[in-house]
């Protein structure tokens, strides 16, 4: 037979489905979901000038540096209200 024992697997199930399950409480209770940093390579000695850096989660975006630096909004912000995709909507987008 297997040189495991079925309580072994079973406390070792538990104690992995209860460490995601932590995980997944702190993922979804913090803001740093995605950290995004936006610059630029100076040539004359190839250190970044940094134009925008946030911080996301699910619930807020923060600004850490750029034009809006220290603001935080509500992630429903950047959401567009649905637009309805015409033949003219098409039309106008491409000639732009």
């Amino acid at each position: 037979m297997s040189s495991c024992s079925s309580r072994a697997l079973t406390i070792l199930s538990t104690v992995f489905g209860a460490c995601g399950l932590l995980l997944v409480g702190v993922a979804v209770s913090t803001d740093y979901w995605l950290i995004m940093v936006e610059g630029i390579i100076l040539q004359q000695n190839q250190s970044m000038e940094v134009k925008m850096a946030l911080h996301s989660g699910l619930w807020r975006v923060c600004f850490v540096a750029g034009a809006e630096n220290g603001r935080c909004v509500a992630s429903e912000y950047f959401t567009e209200p649905d637009i309805e995709i015409t033949t003219e909507n098409t039309a106008n987008i491409l000639s732009e």
